[in-house]
């Protein structure tokens, strides 16, 4: 007996046949039956085939969108990056412009130092390293000045650098006066002495500096700028140090005292000048 496989081809082949030879309005009859029983079918696939272009083309599209944004964001970061450039140039020109300014407009010689180094193992405040020394003319114990007034005096010289013991250290004694006035004092630094933990230096603040042996009858207001009187022979006449914050008095005692703050900020130097006539 055939198998059920061979009936089936049989069956094909015969319908095939009877196709082929049909006559041909009713061939015709018949494709176009064909044809509109698969019309839903072929648009389905259709429409299925344009939807899955259009799915391609979307994430296409997105993947582009999300490369053209990481490249935007990319330059927008560099741009960003030469922006801040430009501006700390600016600002290092309208800095270094002050300071070729300060130097000329001054009375005294000046030599301009960069501050390349920040205490050692006697603290944080009490000193700095500049890169000019006895080749530049720097000897020691010379004025040393920042654009807004007194900062130290030199200690240690070398050949290329020298050290500067700044006002604030409590080594420090300056001999100063009133603005416009006759009435002497003594500055002593009061930042961290040298013996002391140093503990936190680098949040460390400055403490004012103290003014000490003032006349009991000198005329003082809170504010008032204190001068280097020019006796001792460290510091030239005429450098402001710093303002008067608080005036103390001394019952029995012939002098007051005087809380100063320096006139230049001993946090941020990094550019002075050396004093050298």
């Amino acid at each position: 007996m055939p198998g059920k496989n061979q009936i089936v081809y049989a069956i094909l082949l015969l319908i095939v046949v009877v196709l082929l030879n049909l006559p041909l309005p009713l061939g015709m009859r018949v494709k176009a039956g064909a044809r509109d029983n698969l019309a839903p079918f072929q648009n389905g696939l259709s429409l299925l085939v344009n939807r899955g272009r259009d799915v391609f083309s979307l994430v296409g599209s997105a993947l582009t969108g999300v490369e053209e944004r990481e490249e935007m964001l990319e330059e927008i970061a560099g741009l960003r990056r030469e922006l801040w450039r430009l501006r700390s140039l600016e600002q290092d020109n309208r800095a270094l412009r002050k300071l070729v300014g300060f130097k000329e407009d001054h009375e005294r010689k000046l030599l301009l130092c960069e501050v390349v180094s920040r205490g050692d193992t006697t603290g944080w405040w009490q000193k700095i390293r500049l890169n000019r020394g006895s080749a530049h003319g720097v000897t020691v114990d010379m004025a040393v000045i920042s654009t807004s007034g007194l900062v130290g005096r030199t200690r240690a010289v070398s050949r290329y650098t020298c050290d500067v013991l700044l006002m604030t250290d409590p080594g420090s004694r300056v001999a100063c006066k009133f603005a416009g006035t006759e009435a002497y004092g003594i500055v002593t630094g009061t930042g961290v002495a040298v013996d002391e933990p140093r503990l936190l230096e680098m949040l460390y603040a400055v403490r004012p500096a103290r003014m000490d042996y003032i006349p009991r009858d000198a005329s003082l207001i809170a504010g008032a700028e204190i001068m280097t009187s020019g006796l001792g022979g460290v510091y030239p006449e005429g450098l402001l140090l710093g303002r008067v914050t608080a005036i103390y008095e001394q019952p029995h005692k012939l002098y007051r005292q005087a809380d100063v703050m320096p006139a230049a900020d001993m946090s941020s130097l990094r550019y002075v000048f050396v004093v050298l006539e």
